[in-house]
């Protein structure tokens, strides 16, 4: 690498650094617990889901999560991705910075990022699935020397690490494929011979890195927990194919979750694209057939589930594909002031959905800290001798959804989530947001004879705020946030 090339991923990286913390600067500076966050780390953290991966960082070697450093991490981790993105597509100019700019600030990006546990890790899922796409295009020059099948074992390894930390992360290499691929058509020497062996060669890869993963999971985790895997399938399939259909149009729509309505742009840009390709009418059949994949395998994981949750944080390529089109199409353009005043409405745009949505969490946020504070006055007040290393807290159902509706932005998801309501109200999460906080160390239920001392007690009680809704039954304070039990306490012992 020479010394201008080097200084131009030096500027380009440091622009893309820039860019991330004012993206996401509110979220930097205003911690905001969310949900799942709440919980502590064990030594066998996501090991029952198959992320052995995200353990091994989470746990292992962060062991648990920091506030501010944890997301600062993920965003140097991000910025370094979208310089080895725009790398790999072989960006320059003008273009390679309106590829960060647009692909950092892509609000969907902010659903993972809330999610501190993973706020760092997929991040670098990230960053290991382009390093994995570098490997196996350099194991496709002389593809059965021993140099190439090494960089082939090197690539499947990356990648089978990609999937440890994230299963739903298996689909970036395939998008960076594609888009490879597309590319590859506009090349004079374009050889579809050599390109579909490389397909070949790419196929080959994916499956043995899921082989790879698969005996890594089955040597590393315990039986995975089809509870919470299991249960996206768990819906009526009778409908697959037309709920698939209405979820991808309302998506290339912009219209799915909260800050999505830039991705419209997407779809227009894929159709002025396909225009083109007609009129051109070079490679057009394999130009159409990449360009239509490309729309749709950020969001084809929906496809499988049935339970209509999606969140989305699941598609996880969807901001490298609205990224690219628009720099791909910008420079067929060739109107550069255009394209970046463009862009920087587009980044304005989704600079305002992301500060909302963490505004929102933040509020929210706020408010279960009041919540959980009176709580606390209300029990040391009505019960002075409350010891919280003797008594027990069970926390009955949870606030209504609607409690916390002035806060919330529409079709938010996790962002809308307040740990008194999630899941209709969890003991587990309830009890660890009051640690987490520092307001108070309660003991939660832990076995069937203290639970049957209240359970036939608690029907007739008011529910929050209603002072009476806190009562000491036996040794066990309890606390009714509404009218129906919520999630059962670990291992249904209120059942």
């Amino acid at each position: 690498m020479n010394f201008k090339t080097h200084n131009k991923n030096f500027k380009l990286l440091f622009f893309s650094i820039a860019i991330s913390f004012v993206t996401y600067g509110f979220g930097l500076t205003n911690y905001s617990l969310s949900i799942d966050s709440e919980s502590p780390v064990y030594g066998d953290f996501s090991m029952d889901l198959g992320r052995w991966g995200t353990n091994l960082v989470r746990y292992r070697l962060f062991e648990g999560h920091t506030p501010y450093f944890t997301l600062l991490l993920g965003l140097l981790l991000l910025s370094v991705t979208a310089v080895e993105l725009s790398k790999l597509f072989k960006l320059n100019h003008i273009y390679s910075y309106l590829f960060c700019a647009i692909f950092l600030s892509f609000p969907q990006m902010s659903y993972q990022l809330i999610f501190t546990m993973q706020a760092d890790v997929v991040p670098l899922g990230f960053l290991l699935s382009v390093v994995g796409v570098n490997l196996f295009l350099q194991s496709t020059h002389n593809f059965f020397s021993v140099k190439s099948l090494g960089f082939f074992l090197a690539s499947a390894l990356v990648l089978m690490f990609v999937i440890s930390i994230y299963q739903a992360l298996i689909f970036l290499p395939i998008i960076l494929f594609l888009i490879l691929f597309l590319q590859s058509c506009d090349l004079e020497d374009f050889k579809f011979k050599n390109e579909f062996l490389k397909g070949i060669q790419f196929s080959a890869l994916l499956i043995l890195s899921a082989l790879l993963y698969y005996i890594s999971v089955k040597l590393l985790c315990p039986p995975v927990e089809g509870g919470y895997l299991s249960s996206y399938t768990s819906g009526d399939s009778s409908n697959r194919f037309s709920n698939f259909y209405q979820l991808w149009t309302n998506n290339l729509k912009g219209k799915f979750y909260y800050g999505e309505r830039t991705y419209l742009l997407s779809s227009l840009i894929g159709m002025a694209l396909l225009i083109k390709f007609g009129i051109q009418k070079k490679l057009f059949i394999y130009r159409f057939i990449a360009l239509f994949f490309i729309l749709l395998v950020p969001f084809f994981i929906s496809f499988f589930i049935t339970n209509n949750t999606n969140p989305p944080r699941i598609y996880v390529a969807s901001g490298i594909v609205f990224a690219f089109l628009f720099a791909y199409f910008s420079k067929e353009l060739k109107a550069e002031k255009i394209v970046v005043i463009a862009c920087s409405l587009i980044f304005l745009t989704h600079l305002y959905f992301i500060t909302q949505l963490f505004y929102s969490n933040y509020k929210i946020y706020n408010h279960d800290k009041e919540i959980a504070k009176k709580i606390d006055y209300t029990i040391q007040t009505k019960y002075p001798t409350f010891d919280a290393n003797v008594n027990y807290v069970y926390f009955f159902g949870g606030l209504p959804y609607e409690h916390h509706e002035k806060y919330r932005l529409p079709n938010s998801e996790v962002f809308g989530g307040s740990l008194f309501s999630w899941d209709n109200g969890n003991n587990y999460r309830i009890v660890n947001f009051f640690k987490f906080t520092d307001i108070a160390y309660y003991k939660f239920i832990d076995n069937k004879e203290t639970y049957s001392k209240i359970k036939d007690s608690m029907a007739t009680m008011p529910i929050w705020p209603n002072p009476e809704s806190v009562k000491m039954i036996s040794n066990v304070i309890v606390v009714k946030l509404g009218a129906q039990k919520g999630a059962p306490l670990p291992g249904n012992i209120d059942n």
